[in-house]
């Protein structure tokens, strides 16, 4: 995480998806939940101890530009609104309305391309760089038997419990090690498991975490 002065009103905090996955902070949020970009903004702020950047705000405006390794978060300060200019009439407010969702829309597609060029959920994309694929045990001892079998170095693990079952996670990097590869370690995991019924989004909103991150080393301990 960094941030650059981009003028006497504007900075720019720069975002990677590991900076987003700490702060608890998925892409679609930024499109649907203001008050999360600007809670999400005031913490970055202490956490980069700049405060003194906006001691004289009256108002902020944010913009979020999505790019391959997380997100640049433009923030300016309004700090005279008297200068500011609103539109007259129904039909400008419309007009900005019909602005700000055609804003929306480009966005949502960005983040689209974007996650489809990232991580994939349970799809063997040999064009992919990084692919996720999830496995569901019905017993906990059938997760810690795949990972003393199947020891291999993936990018990260974690294992969630939902409804009775237990989910394991997968995030391998297809980039580096091949598609081949990926695909005969996806094959050796579902000797113990089976292809998840849910989606990780899913499992992180609604499943008990159990192990955020290196979920299979700490497997092999149990």
């Amino acid at each position: 995480m960094e941030y650059k002065q981009i003028n006497d009103k504007t900075i720019k905090i720069s975002l990677t998806f590991e900076d987003l996955k700490a702060h608890d902070i998925k892409m679609s949020d930024f499109l649907v939940n203001q008050g999360m970009v600007e809670k999400l903004f005031f913490e970055l702020v202490s956490e980069l101890e700049i405060e003194d950047k906006f001691a004289n705000t009256g108002m902020m405006t944010f913009q979020v530009r999505p790019h391959p390794q997380g997100v640049d978060l433009l923030v300016t300060e309004e700090v005279n609104i008297d200068n500011m200019k609103f539109p007259e009439g129904s039909e400008g407010l419309q007009e900005m309305m019909d602005e700000a969702m055609e804003q929306m829309g480009d966005m949502a597609n960005l983040m689209d391309s974007l996650s489809s060029s990232k991580a994939n959920f349970d799809v063997m994309d040999d064009h992919a760089d990084f692919v996720y694929f999830i496995l569901k045990f019905n017993k906990i001892s059938d997760a810690v038997k795949l990972s003393q079998a199947v020891i291999d170095d993936v990018e990260e693990s974690e294992l969630f419990q939902f409804q009775d079952n237990f989910y394991l996670t997968i995030l391998d990097n297809q980039k580096r090690k091949g598609f081949k590869e990926v695909s005969l370690l996806r094959a050796r995991m579902l000797e113990y498991g089976e292809p998840s019924d849910f989606s990780r989004e899913a499992l992180l909103e609604h499943a008990k975490t159990i192990f955020r991150e290196e979920a299979l080393e700490s497997l092999q301990q149990i």
